[in-house]
């Protein structure tokens, strides 16, 4: 299980520099063709939003793993400790079925995507959107594994401090 929330650390850290680094790169150099000679990329935007599409959806394995996620915690904060345990073996075991419908039909929309190397149809033609929906139920998955990682650290607490 720690080499779940391990890679999920890396590939968070490191996908995001490398997503942010590489958006950062493009933009300045399709602005700069747009601007000083009149010549923008074809290819650029479309670039930068499958860039940040991917990161996004690979990121919320990393944003689970760090418990950095947008949560409300007014009625979580007041409840006693135990009620809090269990909610959050609760809330851990709903999100994988969600996760699990997510990475089911993702899969579907994926694989016929794969199959026919989906291209965006503009300019550009690139298969940006097959690589983007690819990513869906891969990035679902990965937070799965990091759940299951959560899961076991959330009932091993429940088990001591009960």
């Amino acid at each position: 299980m720690e080499y779940i929330s391990l890679f999920n650390r890396k590939l968070g850290e490191y996908g995001s520099m490398a997503a942010y680094f590489a958006v950062f790169v493009i933009t300045v150099y399709d602005v700069g063709m747009r601007y000083f000679f009149q010549s923008p990329t074809v290819w650029g935007l479309e670039l930068v939003i499958a860039i940040a599409a991917v990161h996004y959806v690979l990121a919320g394995a990393y944003v689970l793993g760090e418990d950095k996620h947008v949560r409300i915690d007014v009625i979580y904060q007041t409840l006693p400790s135990r009620a809090r345990m269990v909610l959050d073996v609760v809330a851990i075991l709903l999100s994988m079925i969600f996760l699990a419908v997510v990475v089911y039909y993702g899969a579907k929309q994926a694989l016929p995507a794969i199959r026919s190397g989906e291209t965006s149809g503009g300019g550009w033609n690139s298969h940006a959107p097959m690589i983007m929906k690819a990513a869906i139920p891969c990035g679902a998955t990965l937070m799965i594994l990091e759940c299951t990682s959560r899961l076991k650290l959330a009932i091993g607490r429940i088990a001591r401090e009960w």
